[in-house]
């Protein structure tokens, strides 16, 4: 029997692992908590990017080949190529726990965990079954994954307690392990309104992140055209167009590249308020998310006005009734209404979104229990 710590802790995702922070955090903080030989977080090759590289020592993302094809023929080739292709590579090898991170590698996660004696963890990113993409056989497919195999996994974990508490209702499971987006770095501070210009009665909000669809950009834009206020996006995507055109009209409106993930935090401290406006509609997934926006913001020490997600409210507790809108269409009003002392008011009192190494202690803490079990029982656990 192979003492737990001294073979291989592999995560499975199906994407590029070009910036997948979540992945990286979890792999560095349990490989060093737990002590691992090595750590491999396996992602798609694609091209242009190395098939394998290091980012921390003894953790190694592994790109496997897929497919170079995209759209849905593409997903149905990843599905077919990868995930054999994934199972091939471990098969024979000493995998001592393996962790999943996405429902549709589930089956392909359980099956090779069987194989090697593995144990089996699932990480989901968010609510899998419940986003707006997940309609009809789709849905009721991914359904019928979990359901199945949920209760076969030795850990679950989940991004917060509303999404834990789901799985744990709809599924009759212990409650998942809680690991936060808390960022890992909180060091520093940026002063965006002198590199901006920002006159000083004018509060900086900031946007950082994705420039896509489903987080109210276009809603933005049109707000921020008509007050005194200052607005800067923090990121690159799709409807950057739409934002340089923005920047071009409005002195009031800026746009800055994307910085590195540990250089977030700093950035955002150096705003007076953060902007995290996810469009929920009928996605249960995204009402119940705790998005990268709102914790870099509260890392920061900085309020963040937001759309009404439950755990926004949750964690800003009685300075919710300032900082979350009921409804995207007051914008205008909260712009209007928020001040100088409405800042400086939240940062007296705000007791802090504490730090990565305490939000990831329980999952280390619950990967050492899993230590405890020799490969056999393990074995037989996963096959159960």
């Amino acid at each position: 029997m192979t003492p737990w710590g001294r073979g291989l802790y592999v995560q499975v995702y199906p994407s590029a692992l070009e910036s997948a922070s979540r992945m990286f955090r979890i792999g560095r903080s349990v490989h060093e908590g737990v002590g691992f030989a090595a750590t491999e977080l396996v992602g798609v090759h694609r091209g242009g990017l190395p098939t394998r590289e290091s980012i921390a020592d003894g953790v190694d993302v592994v790109r496997v080949t897929g497919t170079a094809r995209t759209g849905n023929l593409g997903r149905v080739l990843r599905a077919a190529l990868w995930q054999p292709r994934v199972y091939r590579r471990y098969r024979r090898r000493s995998v001592d726990v393996l962790a999943c991170h996405n429902v549709w590698i589930l089956p392909m996660c359980w099956l090779l965990a069987r194989r090697t004696g593995a144990a089996l963890v699932y990480n989901p990113h968010e609510l899998e079954t419940e986003t707006f993409t997940m309609r009809g056989p789709k849905k009721w497919v991914a359904v019928a994954i979990e359901r199945s195999l949920v209760r076969r996994c030795d850990l679950v974990s989940a991004v917060n307690r509303s999404i834990a508490e789901w799985y744990s209702d709809r599924y009759g499971v212990a409650v998942p392990v809680t690991v936060g987006n808390v960022p890992s770095s909180t060091e520093g501070r940026v002063d965006l309104r002198s590199f901006l210009g920002v006159p000083d009665h004018a509060l900086l909000y900031v946007h950082t992140g994705h420039l896509a669809r489903g987080r109210n950009i276009a809603r933005m834009l049109e707000a921020f055209a008509g007050v005194e206020h200052h607005l800067v996006f923090l990121g690159d995507g799709p409807l950057r167009p739409e934002v340089d055109a923005a920047v071009a009209q409005h002195p009031n409106i800026h746009w800055m590249a994307p910085v590195p993930p540990d250089e977030i935090v700093a950035h955002v401290r150096g705003a007076d308020v953060g902007l995290c406006l996810i469009e929920t509609g009928l996605d249960l997934s995204k009402r119940l998310s705790s998005p990268n926006k709102l914790m870099e913001a509260l890392a920061a020490d900085t309020p963040v006005l937001c759309t009404d997600l439950a755990e926004a409210r949750r964690v800003l507790g009685s300075h919710a009734d300032t900082w979350v809108l009921s409804d995207v269409a007051d914008l205008e009003q909260a712009l209007s209404r928020i001040t100088r002392d409405d800042v400086d008011g939240f940062r007296a009192s705000w007791p802090g979104a504490g730090t990565w190494e305490s939000e990831v202690t329980d999952l280390v803490t619950a990967y050492r229990k899993l230590a405890a079990r020799p490969r056999k029982s393990r074995r037989a656990r996963v096959r159960s």
